[in-house]
């Protein structure tokens, strides 16, 4: 283990906390373990902010984790034994003192939870003995990991150095597997369009400020298409990213953001440096008009991510009538016909000709929508934070069975449209055969049936969340 004192140092110089800069020393030891014992070396790869630090730039914001991926599975049980294998590696080598008793592999997201449709993430706790006090009174502190399962990627993975700026670099640095620049740069875009986090905004500024022209822009933003449902008019994306609600990087600029002060910049300059380069990220690409019914634009779209954010209530004018509805779901959902667009799924609580209940809404129907500082207690899962993917589950009729003279598109509140669901029913796929099961609790464990595509029982009893339908 390094000196204290070079953590004291780097913490002065930095004018950082020392927990910050301990916790960023035992990541680059954790990344070199994984790459050099771990018998994932071989498929891992690590993305997000760490990506950023750890495998392309020297000096930027200290991430509070590490977010890895993985193109397969892997059981809680054996992650834990890799990781294990990962602390008496560091152990070793380093000096570290590790808490293993105290480990933990756990699902990240329960059911409905997950910010992308059948996103599978196992959230890793690893504890460590503080580098400072002495051994009667040490300090037990924790370093995160996110590991994503059936993790895609889109642009090859890249072979890094990985950085470490400690005089221990030596036994540290190798090569690694990253996620590519420009996918996590494409990747951070598809974040500000879903949520307000002030690390996003300053990863992707950063990473622009600092590349310039050495950086392929048109790949970012191709790979920032492909990641949504706005293939068919990127121009929709301009327009959404320029009306974001800017005021929540303001205010939680300065709380959430550990980086040295040489490289610090203001959410205002990165405010006007973003909005700058969205004319020219999205330059190639023309207005098409294609179908612009299809989606939600800004005007109604950041009322509703607001509500949805706030648990707050939207006073709407649709189709003539005034109502006070409950925002739920922003989904992209297709036809029999080929016919897809989004649709806003709310619970109508008083206005209207019906009686209040479960609202399917599309954007040509809307006059007007404000919102309002009327609290509700969440009836469903609140999944507006899923705007902009496409869904599991994208169809409203069953694409396996073919249409019929006597068949009617299947009604998003039930199979028929004279049929009305009593309440939503959420969808798990079978961990074992993969097939989708409908239930109407909250509750991975599923029954018996057949497994997918034969007449045979599965053995499987056990699935994970892939969407909700109302």
């Amino acid at each position: 283990m390094i000196d204290p004192a070079e953590i004291s140092t780097k913490a002065k110089e930095f004018e950082i906390n020392e927990a910050a800069v301990q916790r960023d020393y035992i990541f680059g030891w954790v990344i070199a373990g994984f790459f050099t014992v771990s018998s994932l070396k071989d498929e891992i790869f690590l993305k997000g902010g760490n990506a950023l630090r750890k495998g392309y730039f020297e000096n930027t914001r200290y991430s509070s984790d590490l977010d890895f991926g993985i193109p397969n599975d892997i059981s809680e049980e054996k992650l834990l034994e890799e990781i294990n294998t990962v602390c008496d590696f560091i152990q070793d080598k380093a000096g570290v003192q590790f808490v293993k008793e105290r480990n933990k592999v756990e699902e990240k997201f329960g059911a409905s939870e997950a910010p992308i449709p059948g996103l599978r993430v196992y959230e890793v706790r690893v504890y460590f003995r503080d580098f400072f006090i002495s051994k009667e009174n040490q300090i037990v502190l924790r370093v995160s990991m996110d590991i994503t399962r059936f993790d895609k990627v889109i642009l090859p993975l890249q072979e890094c150095q990985l950085i470490h700026p400690y005089s221990d670099a030596h036994e540290v640095t190798r090569p690694i597997k990253c996620m590519k620049l420009e996918e996590i740069i494409a990747t951070k875009l598809k974040c500000l369009l879903q949520r307000q986090h002030a690390p996003d905004l300053f990863d992707y500024v950063y990473s622009i400020r600092l590349l310039g022209g050495e950086l392929n822009k048109d790949e970012v933003v191709r790979t920032f298409i492909q990641k949504t449902i706005f293939r068919n008019n990127p121009r929709v994306l301009k327009e959404i990213l320029h009306k974001t609600a800017f005021d929540y990087f303001k205010e939680y600029w300065n709380k959430t953001l550990i980086c040295a002060k040489q490289i610090f910049f203001t959410a205002e300059d990165a405010i006007e440096f973003f909005l700058a380069d969205l004319e020219n990220l999205f330059s190639p690409f023309g207005d098409t008009g294609y179908r612009d019914f299809a989606f939600f634009g800004p005007d109604l779209r950041v009322p509703m991510m607001k509500a949805g954010r706030e648990q707050t209530m939207l006073k709407i004018v649709y189709n003539g009538a005034e109502r006070m509805v409950e925002p739920y779901a922003l989904k992209y959902m297709e036809k029999r016909t080929g016919e897809a667009k989004e649709y806003f799924y709310v619970y109508n609580v008083s206005g209207g000709n019906s009686a209040p209940g479960i609202r399917s809404l599309v954007a040509s129907g809307f006059q007007s929508i404000e919102n309002t500082e009327v609290k509700f207690s969440p009836r469903n899962p609140i999944e507006l934070c899923k705007a902009g993917e496409f869904p599991e589950n994208r169809y409203l009729f069953d694409p396996h069975k073919p249409a019929t003279a006597s068949s009617r598109p299947r009604s998003i509140f039930g199979t028929r449209r004279h049929r009305v669901r009593s309440g939503p029913t959420y969808v798990y796929r079978c961990a074992y055969c993969g097939k989708q099961i409908s239930k109407k609790t909250q509750s991975s464990t599923i029954g018996a049936h057949k497994s997918k595509g034969s007449d045979y029982p599965c053995p499987g009893r056990a699935g994970y969340y892939v969407t909700t339908n109302y």
